[in-house]
C-alpha cells in the first residue's frame, strides 16, 4: 500500500510540475505578444509623425508658462506693415495673406513679435484695466492670465505668432474676441492656416485650455511649419501635446 502510495504521490507531482512548466509557457507567450503589440502601437504612432521632425526645431520652439524665456530670443528680424516678426515666416505669412485675399478676404496683421519689455507692459495695462473695472487684484490677475502670457511666457517673443483677423472681423471685434470667428473671412483662415504652414494655438476645448494655459482664441496662428501643421491640426493636438509626442517618438 504504501509502495502504492509513494507512486501515485510521484505522479501527482509530476503532473503539478507540467502544469506549471505550460503555464508560465503559455503567460510567457502572451506576455512577449502584449510587449509585441505595445511596441507595434508606438511603432505605427512613430511612423505616422511627419518625417524628421524635432522638438529642437527652430519652428518648433516652445514658449509657455512652463517654458519661459528670460530672455530675448536672437533671430532676424522683418517689418510687416509696422509689426515685426521672425525674417523666416515672411514668405510663408505673405502667401498665407494672399490665399486669403483671392478668397476674397481682407486681413489685418494685428500683432506679431514683441518683446519682453512690450509683453509686460500688455500684461500690466490689462490687470490696471481689470482692476479699474471692479475687480479686485486676484480676480483681475487670474482673468488677465486667461488671456495673456506673463512676460517671458508669451510666444509673440518668438517672432513665429501672429495675431491675424479678417478686416470685418476686426472692425467688430477691435480688441480682438473670440467672436471673431463668427466671420466668414476668420473662419476661412483658421481652415488654410495648416495650408501655409500655420495652426490656430489656441484650441475651444477645456483640454486645450489646461495644456496652453491661454483660452480660446480665434486670431493668435503660430508657424509651425506644412507638414507639423497638417498634422497637428488633423489630430486636434496643442503645440504642447505634438512637441510631447516628439519626445515619447525619440525615446522609443
Amino acid at each position: 500500500m504504501k509502495t502504492r502510495s509513494k507512486l501515485i504521490a510521484g505522479i501527482v507531482i509530476v503532473f503539478g510540475v507540467i502544469l506549471v512548466i505550460l503555464f508560465q509557457g503559455t503567460h510567457h507567450s502572451k506576455t512577449n505578444k502584449q510587449v509585441g503589440e505595445q511596441k507595434k502601437v508606438r511603432q505605427t504612432n512613430k511612423n505616422s509623425l511627419p518625417g524628421g521632425a524635432k522638438p529642437s526645431d527652430w519652428q518648433l520652439i516652445l514658449v509657455n508658462k512652463q517654458h519661459s524665456h528670460t530672455s530675448e530670443i536672437s533671430f532676424n528680424k522683418a517689418t510687416v506693415d509696422g509689426v515685426q516678426l521672425d525674417k523666416r515666416i515672411e514668405k510663408p505669412l505673405a502667401n498665407f495673406r494672399d490665399g486669403a485675399q483671392k478668397a476674397g478676404y481682407t486681413t489685418t496683421l494685428v500683432s506679431g513679435y514683441r518683446s519682453i519689455q512690450y509683453q509686460t507692459q500688455v500684461y500690466n495695462n490689462s490687470l490696471t484695466q481689470n482692476e479699474a473695472n471692479g475687480m479686485n487684484e486676484n480676480d483681475a490677475k487670474n482673468l488677465t492670465q486667461s488671456v495673456i502670457q506673463t512676460p517671458g511666457s508669451s510666444e509673440h517673443q518668438t517672432g513665429l505668432a501672429v495675431d491675424l483677423a479678417g478686416k470685418d472681423a476686426l472692425a467688430k471685434y477691435p480688441a480682438l474676441m473670440a467672436q471673431m470667428d463668427e466671420f466668414e473671412s476668420q473662419k476661412w483662415l483658421i481652415k488654410h492656416a495648416p495650408d501655409y504652414g500655420f495652426i490656430l494655438r489656441y484650441l475651444a476645448s477645456p483640454i486645450a485650455r489646461s495644456q496652453t494655459g491661454i483660452d480660446y482664441e480665434s486670431w493668435h496662428f503660430r508657424y509651425v511649419g506644412k507638414a507639423n501643421a497638417k498634422y497637428i491640426t488633423k489630430h486636434h493636438l496643442t503645440l504642447e501635446a505634438y512637441i510631447d509626442e516628439l519626445q515619447k517618438a525619440d525615446k522609443n
